[in-house]
Protein backbone atom coordinates (compact mmCIF):
# COMPACT_ATOMS: atom_id res chain seq x y z
CA UNK A 1 0.00 0.00 0.00
CA UNK A 2 0.82 3.37 -1.02
CA UNK A 3 2.18 6.08 2.24
CA UNK A 4 1.77 8.87 -0.46
CA UNK A 5 -1.70 7.71 -0.94
CA UNK A 6 -4.67 10.56 0.34
CA UNK A 7 -7.07 8.07 0.63
CA UNK A 8 -8.07 7.31 4.66
CA UNK A 9 -7.30 3.90 5.79
CA UNK A 10 -10.56 1.89 5.72
CA UNK A 11 -11.26 -1.93 5.01
CA UNK A 12 -12.48 -0.92 1.54
CA UNK A 13 -9.68 1.01 0.94
CA UNK A 14 -7.56 -1.59 2.01
CA UNK A 15 -9.40 -4.08 0.48
CA UNK A 16 -8.93 -2.02 -3.10
CA UNK A 17 -5.51 -2.31 -3.03
CA UNK A 18 -3.86 -4.90 -5.53
CA UNK A 19 -0.95 -5.74 -2.72
CA UNK A 20 -3.28 -6.89 -0.34
CA UNK A 21 -5.44 -9.23 -2.88
CA UNK A 22 -2.44 -10.78 -4.00
CA UNK A 23 -1.64 -11.49 -0.33
CA UNK A 24 -5.24 -12.62 0.30
CA UNK A 25 -5.20 -14.71 -2.79
CA UNK A 26 -1.75 -16.24 -1.95
CA UNK A 27 -2.97 -17.19 1.11
CA UNK A 28 -6.14 -18.91 0.12
CA UNK A 29 -8.01 -16.18 1.64
CA UNK A 30 -11.83 -14.83 -0.34
CA UNK A 31 -13.07 -11.25 0.62
CA UNK A 32 -16.10 -13.58 2.29
CA UNK A 33 -14.02 -15.23 4.72
CA UNK A 34 -12.09 -12.00 5.67
CA UNK A 35 -15.42 -10.58 6.48
CA UNK A 36 -16.32 -12.84 8.49
CA UNK A 37 -13.67 -13.21 10.83
CA UNK A 38 -14.12 -8.92 10.70
CA UNK A 39 -17.42 -9.59 11.46
CA UNK A 40 -16.34 -12.12 14.61
CA UNK A 41 -13.92 -9.57 15.43
CA UNK A 42 -16.55 -6.60 16.09
CA UNK A 43 -18.89 -8.52 17.88
CA UNK A 44 -16.58 -9.67 20.26
CA UNK A 45 -15.08 -6.24 20.48
CA UNK A 46 -18.63 -4.93 21.38
CA UNK A 47 -19.36 -7.48 23.58
CA UNK A 48 -16.19 -6.78 25.63
CA UNK A 49 -17.14 -2.82 25.76
CA UNK A 50 -20.77 -3.54 26.91
CA UNK A 51 -18.68 -5.61 29.58
CA UNK A 52 -16.91 -2.57 30.62
CA UNK A 53 -19.36 -0.21 30.56
CA UNK A 54 -21.42 -2.42 32.41
CA UNK A 55 -18.55 -2.57 35.09
CA UNK A 56 -17.65 0.63 34.81
CA UNK A 57 -21.23 1.56 35.81
CA UNK A 58 -21.78 -0.85 38.68
CA UNK A 59 -18.68 0.63 40.47
CA UNK A 60 -19.81 4.24 40.16
CA UNK A 61 -23.22 3.60 41.71
CA UNK A 62 -20.97 1.66 44.75
CA UNK A 63 -18.73 4.40 45.31
CA UNK A 64 -21.88 6.65 45.04
CA UNK A 65 -23.33 4.78 48.02
CA UNK A 66 -20.66 4.29 50.20
CA UNK A 67 -20.76 8.22 50.01
CA UNK A 68 -24.23 8.28 51.14
CA UNK A 69 -24.13 5.86 54.13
Amino acid sequence: MCTHDARPLTFETMLSDPLIRMVMDSDGVTLDELVAVLEVAREAIVAREAVAVSLAAGRQAGAAGRRCG
